[in-house]
């Protein structure tokens, strides 16, 4: 709501005339729809203009029989019909399905149905609104693709991770088997020693990876005080805005009452610390193109924040001058949290792309280790004899080299808990 200089309020909310409320019917960024219940079933009875702006048909078209269903996504049509008996058992419908606009492409919609009776108790007709929620639904679209991305990144990064210490932890095994068999005769105290604990650090470190990993495993006023949008109507005075009336559908979406968001400063007041300078400054912009869609965070009544899509509109007497402004306010927390996580799912892409290239240097340098552990093996098996000071400095130098870079590369990647 826009508004730098608020006047004081009437206590209660005037009547809007009927002219006033048809405009603000037909201005609304959302499809008001009402249907008469026959005995044949339903009748479309009125569609607010907006289904022109939004969804390209005229109203004519929208009011035709069968319309609807036949604009109704094919994989969405019967679970969309069906559910019309929860509407006349519960009084309430909210569902979401894919809608085809005049031009061919589709919309996903949000339809929120109320059943209306008559004083008897009778069903008498529905009415509806159809919000727009395509960005919402493509930013949670984008969002899910991104986190099931990241969980099969993850996975190859480990997976590749796992195989580089397993390849490490059979080398050690089978170099310092080569190393205990190297002499055929009687197994010297040291030749034993180092082979045997070699022998047993990789038996132990194959035993704790599988035990990790199997651990791993586990109508007009109705329609205006239902819609589930904020509406409000600002007199422009010389002494700048006055806060004239606003929909009962405050207290529902914000918590205030309505006396409540009638005073003086209560919206400026409402706003978010950084978001009050940026949202008062766009009044200009209002007085001068007559048209203002602006995002804000606005407190609700339980001290929390949501996110608001403002929309007004500046509306002129016949000589041109201004002397209202229509707006309203939805509530698009939903949209944003999608967004923010496809940005952050965005952000883990990148990262989980280098983990990958970190894994798959992690198997190269896994076999290298795995060759000088076991190659080195072979070189003190080679003589087949006793071991002589040459041949056993050369061998057991690379092999030392070789156990240790391949403990240090899966102590890392243990502690990474990339694994």
């Amino acid at each position: 709501m826009l508004q730098t200089q608020l006047q004081s309020a009437p206590a209660v909310s005037p009547v809007l005339s009927a002219v006033r409320s048809r405009y603000i019917l037909n201005s609304i960024p959302t499809v008001i729809y009402v249907l008469e219940i026959t005995a044949k079933g339903f009748r479309g009875q009125w569609v607010s203009d907006s289904v022109r702006s939004i969804l390209g048909y005229e109203v004519e078209e929208a009011l035709g029989p069968d319309w609807w269903i036949a604009c109704l996504h094919p994989d969405d049509k019967v679970a969309a019909v069906e559910k019309t008996s929860i509407l006349m058992t519960q009084g309430r419908l909210v569902q979401e399905y894919r809608f085809r606009c005049k031009d061919g492409h589709y919309l996903w919609m949000q339809d929120e149905a109320s059943l209306l009776r008559e004083a008897d108790g009778r069903p008498n007709e529905i009415v509806g609104f159809w919000t727009n929620i395509t960005e919402r639904k493509h930013a949670e679209e984008q969002a899910a693709q991104a986190r099931e991305q990241e969980a099969d990144s993850g996975e190859l990064n480990r997976s590749n991770n796992r195989i580089a210490a397993r390849l490490v932890i059979a080398a050690l095994i089978v170099g310092s088997s080569f190393l205990l068999l190297a002499n055929e005769g009687p197994l010297r105290w040291g030749t034993t020693i180092i082979g045997l604990t070699v022998f047993a650090v990789g038996c132990s470190l194959g035993l704790i990876l599988i035990w990790l990993e199997v651990k791993s495993g586990k109508r007009s006023h109705h329609i205006l005080n239902s819609i589930p949008t904020v509406i409000y109507v600002l007199a422009i005075t010389a002494k700048g805005f006055r806060s004239q009336w606003i929909s009962d559908s405050v207290k529902r979406i914000l918590g205030y009452e309505v006396e409540e968001a009638l005073a003086p400063d209560w919206w400026i007041a409402c706003l978010h610390p950084n978001d009050q300078v940026a949202a008062g400054g766009k009044m200009s912009i209002l007085m001068t193109l007559g048209h203002l869609v602006q995002e804000y965070r606005f407190r609700s009544k339980d001290g929390h924040y949501l996110w608001i899509q403002d929309e007004a509109s500046l509306l002129r007497d016949a000589d041109g001058r201004p002397t209202e402004i229509v707006g309203f306010w939805t509530d698009i927390s939903e949209r944003k949290q999608a967004e923010e996580q496809a940005a952050q799912a965005s952000e883990q892409d990148i990262e989980s792309g280098e983990l990958n290239r970190s894994s798959n240097r992690n198997i190269a340098i896994g076999l290298v280790i795995a060759a000088l552990i076991v190659g080195s093996g072979f070189l003190l098996f080679a003589t087949r004899g006793p071991l002589t000071w040459g041949t056993t400095i050369i061998g057991l130098t690379p092999f030392a080299v070789g156990c240790s870079l391949g403990l240090t590369l899966i102590w890392l990647l243990v502690k990474s808990g990339k694994y």
